[in-house]
């Protein structure tokens, strides 16, 4: 009896080792996905990143179609809820310090302020012209315009994840969900999914 479960526990072995790299392959993402799960104050129109998936360090394309019905009330309270997927085995990325900010699935009081402590390049020097048309001038409050088309188009440098706070980012499937309020109610609502990898 004990000999027929060791062969039993090998040919298990054997199989999920024989599977295993359908199972890498078939995790990586090669297109960028969102779906909007709830957003009463935004009409999102289009969420892209390319190339998927994303090669760290490397560039994106990013992608914002969007128009806001009204404007923020106070901070943009948002519980971001991440899983990371690597393998076949799906994660959740838990909510933790690092360098003095909070990063991966978290509640924050003000999206704002956290882009702002995460991007030093977020203030108004060194903010992006493209978004200065639409009301954004990387200063806390967001002030967007409202009942207004935001078509944004970046290109955008993407660090290395290993060498920065983002390490949970360094590779594997992703899956985030935004959820977003103000002072007024609920905001919006959008999960992403993306792939990551090294270059």
């Amino acid at each position: 009896m004990g000999f027929e479960i060791k062969i039993i526990k090998k040919m298990i072995f054997l199989c999920l080792m024989a599977i295993l790299p359908a199972l890498i392959k078939c995790q990586t993402l090669n297109k960028f996905q969102w779906n909007n799960c709830g957003s009463p104050a935004v009409n999102l129109y289009e969420v892209d990143v390319s190339p998927m998936p994303i090669v760290q360090p490397g560039n994106i394309d990013l992608t914002f179609i969007a128009e806001f019905k009204r404007a923020m009330s106070g901070g943009l309270k948002t519980k971001l809820t991440i899983s990371r997927t690597v393998s076949g085995l799906k994660l959740p990325i838990r909510c933790y310090l690092a360098a003095g900010v909070y990063v991966g699935s978290c509640d924050y009081d003000d999206l704002c302020n956290i882009v702002a402590a995460l991007f030093p390049s977020f203030k108004p020097e060194t903010c992006p012209p493209s978004v200065a048309e639409f009301g954004i001038d990387c200063r806390c409050p967001l002030n967007v315009r409202t009942n207004y088309l935001i078509d944004i188009a970046e290109h955008v440098e993407v660090p290395a994840a290993d060498s920065s706070i983002f390490s949970f980012l360094a590779s594997g499937d992703f899956d985030i969900k935004i959820e977003a309020q103000d002072n007024n109610g609920p905001y919006a609502c959008v999960e992403i999914k993306f792939a990551v990898k090294p270059f």
